[in-house]
């Protein structure tokens, strides 16, 4: 491969008044002037973008002008060959052009003759054959797609993959494989003349935003969370896919809801139970989010009547000949979630026989999740089922097992960090201060609860939100 050039001696190499208008004649001229092959320039591109997607059939096809480089890479080709992003723009304007030209016939049609008596008559012949060779074009036009389903499958079967480790691996690593898929997905649908092709990979992009949520707000990144969950159900709209919209809702209120706001996650989720959906544990789901915001709120009875939608919506998901879980992994919604959910619930409300039901489902939840095969379990998922036991243990005077639960997250979180799981730890620190703050049992289980604040600050909401590539 030829030697990359510094980015210094790219940005000053000069520029010709003579240059080309259109821009596919133009990379073609800035590469030679340069000495660069296609694929050195290919190569450069790559490395200025950090996206593997550009190819030397990228830019054969880009100098042939059989494709016009979106706004991304134009982005990029500025920067690589020291120009102006307008330039490049301008560029692609006249090559545009040039191509609507191009497609026009090559001598105006003559639609009109004159009779003998001098009236104009319709040249119904000159119709026909212009009508036909501009449906030849618009068939040679029409599908230029540069890749096949092929590469759809590819993509697709990368969004199952990362929703599949996201439970079981780290929020950062996850973020960076989103975005990266996020961005691939979004520009081989720029590319795409098949509406098929188009509707996927949009599903792609939704998906990969809606893992960017989970993960910015897994590590504590609220305001970016909710940027990317709002992209992700604008992509999930454009693909009409009611599946990730139903989803997304449930995060929104789930974010919501862990930020202090359960009147906020009633007025997110609502409206989605309300709109009848299909059988999908993404429904499940919400019904579970909204009888937990309810039961924050102190509306029993209203919980209670949530947490039977939530099971009868479960049945129907056993029942169903398909659901709405694509891509499953991080999307699907287990028993023991619901179960450890079902136990938060009622954590929020008073009375004996709350704190029983609590205990019984945090330990249900527990067992499904130690069952798990071998390097499958979720364990931030189980870091929270954990928690409500202690909890449920401490409310019920029998705060024995409490401390040996704690333990069990605390060195959990030092190998996957979950801000939600360290707010959960927290509310389990105010619980046991005002019960019974001066015993020796309780001053080790808050010496832990403090510790947890050390193993891996969160990131502040000033995160800056890396955009969607155009």
């Amino acid at each position: 491969m030829d030697k990359l050039p510094s980015r210094r001696h790219v940005a000053s190499a000069p520029l010709n008044p003579v240059q080309p208008t259109t821009i596919g004649r133009l990379i073609a001229w800035l590469r030679e002037q340069r000495g660069w092959s296609q694929a050195a320039l290919a190569a450069r591109l790559v490395e200025q973008s950090g996206n593997s997607g550009a190819t030397q059939d990228h830019i054969s096809r880009w100098e042939g002008e059989h494709r016009i480089p979106s706004p991304y890479w134009r982005q990029h080709l500025a920067t690589v060959f020291g120009l102006p992003v307008d330039v490049m723009s301008q560029a692609a304007k006249a090559a545009q052009a040039a191509r609507q030209e191009r497609r026009m016939p090559s001598s105006p049609p003559r639609h009109m003759a004159v009779s003998p008596s001098g009236a104009p008559t319709v040249d119904v012949a000159a119709i026909v054959a212009v009508s036909a060779r501009e449906s030849a074009r618009l068939g040679e036009y029409v599908d230029n797609t540069p890749f096949s389903a092929y590469t759809v499958e590819e993509v697709v079967g990368e969004l199952r993959r990362l929703a599949a480790v996201y439970p079981y691996s780290s929020p950062v690593d996850s973020l960076l494989a989103a975005r990266a898929l996020r961005d691939r997905a979004y520009e081989l649908a720029s590319q795409s003349r098949r509406p098929s092709y188009t509707r996927d990979l949009y599903l792609v992009t939704a998906w990969s935003c809606a893992i960017l949520a989970n993960a910015s707000f897994d590590l504590g990144a609220v305001h970016p969370a909710g940027v990317h969950a709002r992209t992700a159900l604008h992509f999930g709209d454009l693909c009409e896919h009611r599946g990730v919209q139903v989803w997304v809702r449930g995060l929104q209120a789930l974010m919501a809801f862990w930020d202090g706001r359960p009147r906020e996650a009633v007025s997110i989720v609502e409206p989605v139970l309300e709109r009848p959906t299909e059988h999908g544990t993404a429904e499940v789901r919400a019904h579970a989010i909204y009888a937990r915001a309810l039961a924050r709120l102190g509306r029993a009875h209203e919980a209670d009547q949530a947490l039977a939608r939530t099971d009868s919506a479960r049945e129907r998901v056993r029942h169903a000949a398909s659901t709405l879980d694509d891509p499953g992994g991080m999307a699907d919604y287990p028993l023991a979630k619901q179960l450890y959910w079902q136990a938060n619930t009622h954590l929020h409300l008073e009375g004996p026989d709350r704190l029983r039901a609590a205990h019984r489902a945090a330990e249900e939840s527990i067992r499904l999740y130690l069952t798990a095969p071998a390097g499958q379990q979720r364990i931030g998922e189980l870091c929270h089922a954990r928690l409500d036991l202690a909890a449920a243990r401490w409310r019920q005077g029998h705060p024995e097992g409490a401390e040996q639960e704690v333990s069990a997250v605390t060195d959990t979180l030092r190998q996957r960090y979950v801000e939600s799981v360290v707010r959960r730890m927290d509310d389990l620190g105010q619980l046991v201060s005002a019960q019974v703050p001066d015993s020796g049992l309780a001053q080790r289980v808050l010496t832990q609860i403090t510790a947890v604040h050390t193993i891996a600050p969160p990131l502040a909401d000033e995160v800056p939100v890396l955009p969607i590539a155009e």
